[in-house]
This record gives C-alpha cells, sequence and structure tokens, in this order.
C-alpha cells in the first residue's frame, strides 16, 4: 500500500513569522507539510502562503507574485497580510492570487489552505487602514484639518436628523424645519466637495445608523468571499448570500431617489426585496438551458419580466390577506396584478444579459479595461453591484404601481404605506413629486447621462444605499431618443462647440478694455492733470 505524501506548502514569510506559523499549522495536521525554503522543495508545491509583516504593500510585492506565477504556474497562492494596511479591499484583489486573507485565526487560515487545496478561492478582507485621523492632520495642516472637520460636523448633523425623520412621531412644522436644514446641510457639503475635491474619502460615510449596534458584531470581514469550486452554481450561491446579506431592515436611503420604494413601510420593503431577490434565483434557473440560451437571453427576458412582476407581487404578500373593497372581499395580490402594468421597463437599467451571461456560461467580465474571470473576486463584486441594482430599480417600478393601487383603494395604504401616506393630501403629493421627478429624469437627465455615456447605479455600503456613476458607451440609446431628448443632447454638445469660441470672444474683450483703459483712457487723465498742475504751479508762482 502506497502511503499517501503529505501536501507540499511553500511559506513565504520573515524567519521568526515562518516558524510559528508553520509550527501551528502542522502540529493538528499531518496532510501539511510546510517548507521554509524554496531549496528543500522536491516536487511543485501544491500552495504557496505569502506572508506580509509589514503594513507596507509596495510594487516590489506584485513583481515578486508575478515571479512565482512564472515559476509555478499551477500552485495557488494565498497572501496573509496584518490587520492594519495601506491598501483598500480593491487592491488587495488586483494582487491576481487565489486568495487573499487578513488577520486570520489559526483555525482561518487552516480552512482557507484546504478550500484552495481543492481548488476554491478566499478573500477576507476589513477596510481597516493605517489612515487614521491624526496622521491626516499632521500631514496636511491646519487648513485641511479645518476643512474636514467642517465635514465631519455636517455628516453628525445629517444622521442627527435623518434619525429624528426617520422616527415619524414628529411634529409636521418641525419636520418642514429640519427638512429645510437638511437641504442647506447637503447643499453646503456638495458646494465644498465641487471645491475641493473629493476629501469625503478621508472622513467617515455621511449618514451612518445609530441602530448598527445592533448589528452582528462579530462579523469581522467587510468583504468575505469563498468559493469552494468554481461551478456556476456556487459562484450564484456566493453572490446570492452577500446581496441577501445587505438587503437588511435597517436599509437607510440618504440619496434623492427611490422614492416610491421608501414609501412603503419597513416590512412591505424589505419583503419586496427579497422576493425580488429570490425571484431573480428562479430565473436564474430557468434560464440555464440550452434552448433558451440558443434563443438568446434578451428576447427570453422580454417574455418573462412581466411573469416575474406578477410573481413578486404575489409573494411578497400573504396571498390569503383580503380587504374589503365596495363591501366585498377581495384578494390583495390579485388585485395589485390586474392593476398594475407589467410591462413597463426602466430605460436606466443596463442589460440583464450583463449578469446571466457570465454566471451560467463561465464569461470573463470587463473592468476598467481589464477581462477578468469570473472567479476574480472583482469581478464577484461587480455582479454582486449589477443584482443590487437591478433589484433596487425593479422594486421602484413595483412599488410605483403599489402606491397607483392605493391612491384607487384607500384601505390599501394602512397596509402598504408610511402613516404619513396614510393622509389622501400627503399620498397625492407624494404620486406628483414622483411622476415630476420621473418626467424630468426623462426629458431632461437621461439625453445628459447619455450623451455624456454615464449610467446610474445603485449599490449598498454599510445598510447605506449609495449612488455609483459608471463611464460606459451608450452611443445606441442617444440614438433612440425623441426629438425632444435629442434637442437636450444638442444643446449640450452646442455648448461644448461654443464654449472655446466664447472664452477667446471674452477674453479678447477683456484685453481690449484694459487696453483702452491704461493706454488710452489713463494716459489722457494723466495728460489733463498734469497740465493742471502745470497751470496751477505757474500761477502760484507769479503770485
Amino acid at each position: 500500500m502506497i502511503e499517501e505524501r503529505p501536501n507540499q506548502i511553500l511559506m513565504i514569510a520573515p524567519s521568526l513569522l515562518g516558524e510559528s506559523l508553520a509550527l501551528q499549522l502542522t502540529s493538528q495536521d499531518d496532510n501539511l507539510e510546510l517548507i521554509l525554503d524554496k531549496k528543500d522543495l522536491n516536487s511543485l508545491p501544491k500552495l504557496i502562503l505569502f506572508c506580509l509583516e509589514d503594513a507596507e504593500v509596495s510594487n516590489q510585492i506584485k513583481l515578486e507574485i508575478l515571479r512565482l506565477k512564472e515559476r509555478w504556474d499551477q500552485s495557488p497562492i494565498l497572501i496573509v497580510v496584518p490587520k492594519s494596511i495601506k491598501a483598500s479591499p480593491s487592491e488587495l484583489m488586483s494582487f491576481c492570487t487565489e486568495g487573499v486573507i487578513q488577520d486570520p485565526t489559526i483555525e482561518l487560515l487552516k480552512e482557507s489552505i484546504n478550500i484552495l487545496l481543492v481548488g476554491g478561492r478566499v478573500f477576507k478582507l476589513t477596510n481597516e487602514t493605517n489612515y487614521n485621523t491624526d496622521s491626516i492632520n499632521n500631514s496636511y495642516g491646519l487648513g485641511h484639518w479645518l476643512l474636514t472637520s467642517g465635514l465631519v460636523q455636517i455628516n453628525k448633523d445629517l444622521n442627527t436628523i435623518q434619525q429624528i425623520i426617520e422616527n415619524k412621531t414628529i411634529n409636521p412644522f418641525y419636520l418642514f424645519i429640519l427638512l429645510g436644514r437638511r437641504r442647506e446641510l447637503i447643499t453646503a457639503k456638495r458646494l465644498i466637495l465641487w471645491l475641493w475635491g473629493p476629501l469625503e474619502v478621508l472622513i467617515d460615510s455621511p449618514v451612518k445608523n445609530i441602530t448598527n449596534d445592533n448589528l452582528n458584531l462579530t462579523k469581522k470581514y467587510s468583504t468575505d468571499i469563498t468559493l469552494r469550486n468554481s461551478s456556476s452554481k456556487e459562484i450564484w450561491n456566493v453572490i446570492y448570500d452577500r446581496v441577501n446579506e445587505r438587503l437588511q431592515n435597517d436599509l437607510i436611503n440618504p440619496t434623492d431617489e427611490l422614492a416610491a420604494l421608501f414609501s412603503l413601510n419597513n416590512i412591505k420593503r424589505i419583503n419586496l426585496l427579497k422576493t425580488l431577490l429570490h425571484e431573480f434565483s428562479i430565473l436564474m434557473g430557468k434560464l440555464n438551458s440550452k434552448d433558451i440560451q440558443e434563443k438568446g437571453f434578451e428576447k427570453t427576458l422580454q417574455s418573462i419580466s412581466p411573469e416575474l412582476r406578477a410573481n413578486t407581487l404575489r409573494n411578497c404578500i400573504d396571498s390569503y390577506d383580503r380587504l374589503e373593497k365596495n363591501g366585498v372581499e377581495v384578494s390583495i395580490s390579485d388585485f395589485l396584478v390586474h392593476n398594475s402594468e407589467l410591462e413597463l421597463i426602466d430605460d436606466e437599467l443596463p442589460s440583464i444579459t450583463l449578469i446571466i451571461d457570465p454566471i451560467l456560461n463561465n464569461r470573463p467580465i470587463l473592468i476598467n479595461g481589464e477581462y477578468l474571470s469570473i472567479k476574480d473576486p472583482r469581478a464577484l463584486v461587480q455582479l454582486e453591484m449589477f443584482i443590487l441594482n437591478w433589484i433596487f430599480r425593479t422594486a421602484e417600478l413595483v412599488s410605483e404601481d403599489i402606491i397607483s393601487s392605493c391612491s384607487e383603494w384607500p384601505e390599501l395604504r394602512k397596509y402598504f404605506l408610511n402613516k404619513e401616506l396614510i393622509s389622501t393630501r400627503e399620498l397625492e403629493r407624494k404620486r406628483n413629486h414622483i411622476n415630476t421627478k420621473n418626467q424630468l429624469q426623462n426629458i431632461f437627465k437621461k439625453p445628459v447621462r447619455l450623451y455624456e455615456s454615464k449610467r446610474l447605479y445603485y449599490t449598498v455600503n454599510k445598510n447605506i444605499i449609495e449612488k455609483i456613476i459608471i463611464m460606459e458607451p451608450r452611443d445606441e440609446e442617444l440614438r433612440k431618443l425623441d426629438w425632444t431628448q435629442r434637442q437636450i443632447a444638442f444643446i449640450i454638445e452646442l455648448r461644448d462647440a461654443l464654449a472655446p469660441q466664447v472664452q477667446s470672444i471674452i477674453q479678447y474683450l477683456g484685453d481690449l478694455i484694459v487696453l483702452i483703459l491704461t493706454k488710452v483712457i489713463g494716459r489722457s487723465i494723466g495728460l489733463i492733470g498734469r497740465g493742471i498742475a502745470q497751470g496751477m504751479g505757474k500761477n502760484l508762482s507769479k503770485g
């Protein structure tokens, strides 16, 4: 019987750290053999464990990783980084290794090694860096300290106002004052950031939920991705769990968007978001067949989308819930389905094929000019953002249908909407606000975004909904605009074309005015003054 040899693991680490880790890893696992010197290798290493002791991450480390890949291209690389490191999670994930883990325990490190040995991937990273406030203040001086401290104070005030507004028991008069104060603070903050650039990356997020104390404090890693294999099912399960984790009960919406979605009460809003995620998962299963893939995703999705929204309306509430309407008990879900416009499409929603095709067909994803494998953590994060964006935009359309049904059937308001929208006046005001904003978006903002090749995405970061602008070609959509929308784009183009000429004319006129004031009028005044002075001098001398 041939005895199975232990897995040889090459560890690259400072001597003291390497010896300590090797002793702890092999003490309870006979299947691991840690090699601290490359000369002691007698075969291809099953895994390369690269431990960084210093908090600095430089290009030399990236070059070292490339050399390791060139020499042992079939051996996965697991990088272990310290707790505090001067690199963001996105930078650490760009090392093109099979795993990066930050400040692990011995048990977690063993588990990660075993996952990589069977072809999986592990990325567990925090957002902790060495960029503390004191070092920023000392390096940038008093002016920068005053600026950042002002932004911090604005953020704190916005946080406090947001919590008071969400309390929903405030007097309407004080609510009116608080809303005005919030607009003033947001305007002041935008002005500061417009003048000084994106300095907010150095300070806390503008809105933080005070109820974060109720969150699971044992969750250590902000980026926690574990792929046990490279199958489409495993990749989808990981993305599903990450998206589901972000759809929490205490989502905060500091943006000026998604007004219809956040008109729903908290329970119905979360049920709607979770149901959409579940329906999307069912959709992935339906599309994972050769017949549908041969027909093309887009045509299939166009026919399935109304059914998906109908199922969402049926499943986001209890199918047995009924209310009286004109003296007759009516099923709420059936009424919503028949009263909704299920064919509506959000024009700002990118093609859903960008999500489905990479997952089902193992296609690479283009990110920042680089094609990344679906197993790359940056690709998973991108797909996660796409799915969250699809959920929020679809939920907004469904919420608009629900609000319309609540206007027609008043008894639904207590069931679906926030308390302040039970009033007919407040509900109609909210509907008019949503309709006006949609019209402005369609007529003005959309042509400008298309012409500037920008697309707005929604994502979630620390229970806060954020807006992200991504640059992507949208020329085909621009050509499909109607005449009115094209005129808006034409005005922007005309402004860009005329701006240099107008600037030159203004500069020329300014130079001409300066010339006239200094050379002509200035000299004339000087000559007149000199003549007067000389005349007065002569008269005085004669006297």
